[in-house]
Parts: C-alpha cells; structure tokens; sequence
C-alpha cells in the first residue's frame, strides 16, 4: 500500500469509526448520570401533539443532555486523536473568524442559505401543505401547539439554536477536514455532505417527502461544506444551518421560500465561482467513491445491530495505519538528514 492510499484509508477509518464509536462512549457516560438519578431518556420517545409546557420543558432538557453526551462521546476520541497530530485550539475545529470580518462571515452564511437551502426549505413548504408519513415525533411536532414559548425552547434545543452549532462542529469541522488532508477539499466536502444526509435516519422512510429531504438536505450539506472550505470557519455554515432549522407556518414558509429564490437568483454566478475556486482538480473517482462508502455506511449503521464493534475495529485500524505512517516518514526524514 502507498504512503497515500494509507493515509486516506486512516482518515476515512478514523471519521467511520469515530461516528458509532463516539455514540457508544455516550452511553457508557450516560450510565452513571442514570445511577445518580438523572433520566437520559430519549424525549421523542414521549412526544406527542398533546404535549404539555412542562413536558415539552423535560423535552428540552432531555435533547440538551443527551445531544452534549453524544459530542462529549465524539470529542472524546477526536481531541486526543489531533492532539497526537499536533492539532490544537479551536482554530483546529474551524472554530475561528479565519481572518475573516464578523460582516464578511455573516454576508457568507446568507449567500450559503440562498444558494443551498431552498430546495430542502421548497421539500419542506409542500409537507407543510399536503402532509406525507414521517417518524411519529416528526409529525407529532407539526401537529402540536406552536403558541407557547416552551414550544419555542423545545425546538430551539432540538434545532434551530444548538443543532447547527454541534452538527456543524462535527461534520465540518472535524469529519470534513480530517477527510480534505488526504483526499481533498472536493472529495471531502461531497463525502462529507453524504454522511451529514445520510445521518438524518428519519427521512429514510421511502416516500416522495423523503426522497426529496434527502435531495434537499444533499444540497443544503455541500453548500456547507462549499463555504467551510473557502472561508475556513464554520460561522457562515453555523448561520445558515440554523436560519432552515427553525420551524415556521405555511404563510412565513412560503415568504422563506420566496426570499430564498430571488437571493439564489441574485447570487448564483458569485456561488459557481466560489464553487469553481473550491473544486479546482477534483479527481471524479476518488469523490463518488469516498461519497458511496459514507452513505452505505450511514445505511448500514442504521439497520445492523452491533455495528459498533466493526466501528471500534475501524478506529484502531485507522490509528495503527497512521500511526505506520508517522513512522515511515520519521525514518525518511532522518535518512534524507543523514545523507
């Protein structure tokens, strides 16, 4: 095996076997906070039209514990694992202005929901007009009372406030850029996209809605992954992740729609030269193969039980196939020297 086909073999084990690996680690953490009486229970398991302001209060807490136990369980493993690299600091996560101005980021998030965020928004308006099956918390969400400010805590936590925060921190910043070292911003950026789509398990429910939110949502994650790559902060994409997150009425839907459309129109040569500048050399190959292994993954993980063992596997082989890697460029440099 090359130098390079190791290194991309590690990066792609490493971001697969974090993924699973990270959840489990999550419920091992969740153990002792149950032993002290803390319930880590699953709020959607409960959720249903005729949710209370307490209840949905309980809701709201239950995702905030359990979204910070899941990314404790993936930053677990992914810190130590960049600090081995000598990645350090938020810098590292995209977590930076990256020399940018706060107008400039902000300028880029708006572009990036014009341009990526109307198809899923459009898939989204016609759900609200003419309902398809979709999981029972889903549904039981659309259906509830939208007039109560727990309502609004609920679906701040479970969406539009946190969600992009810690998906985008994720995704892009770690699962994205790991995978860009070795293969590339193109090829990290779809691979990437497909993951984040495919990790949304509840739109694989086969029907005309879903296949559309998972077009959509496609769309949505390379127009992320476009502007992490060219700004190298994840602001732009934490803004416009959280402005399709945030639940509205048919009338307000259809006026994001509208607004979305005329920017997109506006925007679109501007977003192709971006995109242009982004993919320059992009090897085809390399970018549908990283993108089918990401998705059968994500498929995979969602209907075989155990998975996590063979995601464990992945993460020490990953680890060993770097760690190989190191060690033959250690000796290079030192044969290089002594020569």
């Amino acid at each position: 095996m090359s130098d390079t086909s190791r290194q991309r073999a590690a990066a792609l084990l490493e971001v697969l076997g974090v993924f699973l690996t990270g959840q489990f680690l999550a419920n091992l953490l969740a153990i002792p906070l149950v032993q002290l009486g803390i319930s880590t229970a699953d709020p959607f398991a409960t959720l249903n039209a005729h949710s209370t302001g307490p209840e949905l209060i309980t809701g709201a807490w239950l995702m905030f514990l359990r979204l910070m136990l899941i990314n404790s369980g993936y930053f677990l493993l992914i810190i130590p694992i960049n600090w081995w690299r000598r990645r350090q600091g938020p810098v590292a996560y995209g977590l930076t202005k990256a020399g940018h101005s706060w107008t400039t980021l902000l300028l880029a998030g708006l572009g990036t929901a014009a341009l990526s965020t109307w198809p899923v928004m459009s898939v989204s308006l016609a759900n609200l007009i003419h309902p398809s099956q979709t999981t029972p918390w889903r549904q039981a969400f659309f259906d509830m009372s939208w007039r109560r400010w727990e309502f609004w805590l609920f679906s701040a936590v479970m969406s539009w406030a946190l969600v992009p925060v810690v998906e985008e921190l994720f995704f892009r910043g770690y699962c994205q850029r790991r995978l860009a070292e070795h293969w590339g911003d193109g090829p990290a950026i779809v691979g990437t996209a497909c993951f984040f789509t495919f990790a949304h398990s509840q739109y694989q429910i086969p029907n005309l809605y879903n296949a559309g939110m998972i077009v959509g949502l496609l769309i949505s994650a390379l127009g992320f992954g476009v502007v992490f790559a060219w700004t190298r902060s994840l602001i732009p994409g934490i803004i416009a992740h959280a402005l399709i997150d945030i639940p509205m009425t048919v009338p307000w839907e259809a006026a994001r729609v509208a607004v979305l459309m005329i920017g997109a129109a506006f925007l679109w040569r501007r977003g192709l030269a971006i995109i242009k500048q982004v993919f320059p050399n992009t090897k085809l190959g390399a970018t549908v193969a990283l993108a089918l292994v990401q998705t059968v993954y994500m498929i995979a993980v969602s209907r075989v039980d155990k998975f996590v063992y063979v995601a464990i596997a992945m993460l020490v082989a990953a680890v060993m196939l770097e760690a190989i890697s190191r060690r033959r460029s250690r000796v290079a440099q030192a044969e290089s020297a002594s020569a």
